[in-house]
């Protein structure tokens, strides 16, 4: 089943970087440099023995190769966040 954005956020939260991961985070973007930091990510949370947020880190992975670029989502955060 895939991720909902809700769902993607939760996952987000603890990881955002200032930088494309935090624009996902924050607005919903799926811009350059996403996927690199994303897969980045999960590299360093598998040699670090975290393998259930390693997996969770994938299925965001997945999500947005689904989806494809695309720029910053009206009303992401007020549609979608628990916030922080």
């Amino acid at each position: 089943m895939p991720l909902t954005e809700p769902q993607i956020r939760d996952i987000l939260r603890p990881h955002r970087d200032g930088g494309p991961i935090s624009r996902l985070y924050a607005t919903g973007e799926i811009g350059d440099g996403l996927h690199t930091a994303l897969d980045d990510l999960a590299a360093t949370l598998l040699a670090a023995d975290r393998d259930e947020q390693h997996e969770q880190i994938l299925d965001v992975v997945r999500y947005v190769i689904a989806v494809g670029p695309r720029p910053p989502v009206a009303r992401w955060v007020a549609a979608n966040a628990k916030e922080s």
